[in-house]
């Protein structure tokens, strides 16, 4: 029973001597900062800053890994003992880290194929590059559950939520799929991203094949055959940015508006680059969403003009029907009512269909309400940004949380689609026509009201940052129509 405590006191140093002898090496460049554990050769935290480290307004992704429940190599996975000794070289673009075997270790009884693992860590951008030595292939598991901060919004707002596992290829953007791939001069990129991060990995030329497997909704292994025994691959892990994927490879550009179509993601493009713009000029994100709610008022200028020329011409043809219609319906049925209605329109020189004219105007703004909509609500630039009540532009405002739970709408109540619907509305009562009269105007100004309240329901659980541009732009309309009302 003496023994007893030797025994602890020896297995106590053991452990003690196997901790103090793992050490921890943290690299920090302007956009990174990776903790590696000596032992695993394997980063344990992973920070990612935005625009970078440096800015007092950074964004900040924080990634744990001490488990490798983030990021890890099979090999690595039942190390016991530290086999690895470090070297580090700093230049001028990069930082480079290199694990290799220990002097020491006997390699007959080696528990690891992996003999020497390089990290070159960007100075300049979010990429980061992996060199491994391994005498048989390589497995990396990756698994974005919660590491890349997903989105919890409730109602429609949700469609932000979640990982995508893509797959970025020369042709475009698709999902993840179990497939064996050989690889050729094409870049090929695959990982997870989330609204605002991606982390994505690109095995380089040295690599002859690999395989996609073992992928659920936020997982996959990675398998990858080189004859070399050298195994390269290349690392995205940042913002979903545009001048943060180019400046790693142009073809991640494609990750940014991927539901659009191509011209639609350049009106998406032009509105990024106006509000990037007046955000340099004012420095203040919430003013510059309202000022781009100006600008993009103005360019529409000609648009709209139009829209409501047409719909002028629409209202004004309606109000001459109206009564002769009403007249052929109260003393004439069956053929002869359809007969004098077509000689009604022919008279006018319009076609049935003439209504379709004011949807027109409509559906001509359309691209600019989509690409505005896809603009803001993958902008990372919205986010941590404040405006009067609103904490974060890049979510819902919660101005009052809620002591219960209401489907669909959450437990905040958000202020900002109030205010929007209210001024919609207030647009709607001061509308008038000079050439609609009694049920026509009453009509109109029901289709209106019953928009406000629709834009109220599909707006309440999206971005404030959105929803603050929609209610500048439908002040500003507010405005016109007072101004018209009393200059007649």
């Amino acid at each position: 029973m003496r023994s007893v405590p030797f025994v602890i006191l020896f297995l106590f140093l053991m452990v003690f001597m196997t901790t103090a002898n793992t050490k921890n090496i943290v690299i920090n460049t302007p956009y990174q900062q990776i903790e590696f554990n000596e032992k695993t050769a394997l980063p344990i935290h992973w920070n990612i800053c935005y625009p970078d480290c440096s800015d007092r307004a950074k964004i900040v992704l924080n990634v744990a890994n001490e488990a490798n429940q983030f990021f890890s190599i099979e090999q690595l996975q039942s190390l016991e003992e530290v086999m690895y000794q470090s070297v580090f070289i700093e230049n001028k673009d990069a930082m480079v880290l290199m694990f290799e075997l220990r002097d020491d270790m006997d390699i007959e009884g080696m528990t690891t194929s992996i003999s020497k693992i390089n990290y070159v860590i960007s100075k300049t951008s979010f990429q980061a590059d992996m060199i491994v030595y391994s005498s048989n292939p390589i497995k990396i598991k990756i698994d974005g559950r919660d590491a890349l901060q997903p989105e919890n919004i409730t109602g429609l707002g949700g469609l932000y939520n979640g990982n995508q596992l893509i797959t970025v290829t020369p042709q475009g953007i698709e999902a993840i799929e179990q497939n064996s791939w050989v690889k050729d001069s094409k870049e090929i990129w695959q990982g997870i991203r989330t609204r605002f991060w991606s982390f994505l990995i690109s095995p380089r030329s040295n690599i002859q094949s690999y395989t996609m497997r073992d992928i659920d909704n936020h997982s996959f292994v990675l398998e990858a055959l080189s004859d070399s025994n050298q195994y390269h691959f290349s690392f995205y892990f940042g913002p979903v940015e545009k001048s943060a994927l180019v400046s790693v490879s142009t073809q991640l550009k494609q990750l940014l508006y991927t539901a659009l179509w191509n011209w639609l993601r350049w009106i998406c493009f032009g509105l990024q680059m106006i509000l990037g713009w007046v955000y340099s000029w004012l420095g203040h994100m919430g003013l510059s969403i309202i000022l781009l709610s100006v600008i993009v008022k103005i360019l529409l200028y000609p648009l709209s003009r139009l829209a409501e020329k047409w719909q002028r011409e629409v209202h004004e043809i309606q109000a001459w029907l109206q009564p002769r219609l009403k007249e052929i319906k109260a003393q004439y049925t069956g053929e002869e009512a359809h007969t004098r209605t077509l000689a009604l329109y022919k008279e006018k020189q319009v076609n049935p269909m003439f209504t379709f004219k004011s949807l027109a105007g409509l559906l001509i703004q359309i691209p600019i309400f989509i690409a505005v909509f896809d603009m803001l609500g993958e902008s990372i630039l919205l986010k941590q940004q404040s405006l009067l009540w609103i904490k974060d532009l890049s979510i819902p405002d919660h101005w009052m949380h809620l002591p219960f739970l209401i489907p669909f709408f959450g437990e905040s109540f958000n202020l900002l689609p109030l205010l929007m619907m209210l001024v919609t509305a207030l647009g709607a009562f001061f509308f008038q026509d000079q050439h609609l009269k009694g049920n026509l105007l009453k009509q109109q100004k029901r289709k209106l009201y019953l928009m406000a309240f629709a834009f109220f329901i599909l707006f309440y659980t999206f971005p404030a940052g959105m929803v603050l541009y929609w209610t500048t732009s439908n002040s500003l309309q507010l405005i016109k129509v007072i101004f018209l009302r009393y200059q007649t």
